[in-house]
């Protein structure tokens, strides 16, 4: 028999990109000492998770980004 039964699926690339965080998506910031993690400013904001500089609020993905930022906050600051 010649006929042919099977089908090729297409060869298309994806039409979504896998680099948009979660559903939520825009009520997330970048955190400005570790740019590659988001950051819910609500969830920081109740633990503590923030620093005020120069009239203007950054909030940070982990407890450890605190102390990286109070050493040179301008670094970070300018960065966002």
């Amino acid at each position: 028999m010649s006929s042919h039964d099977h089908h090729h699926g297409g060869h298309e690339a994806p039409s979504h990109a896998h680099h948009h965080p979660a559903p939520d998506a825009e009520n997330l910031v970048h955190c400005p000492v570790m740019p590659n993690n988001f950051v819910d400013p609500e969830q920081a904001e109740q633990q503590g998770l923030y620093r005020d500089y120069e009239g203007k609020r950054y909030w940070f993905c982990c407890a450890e980004c605190g102390p990286l930022w109070d050493a040179d906050p301008a670094r970070y600051a300018h960065a966002a």
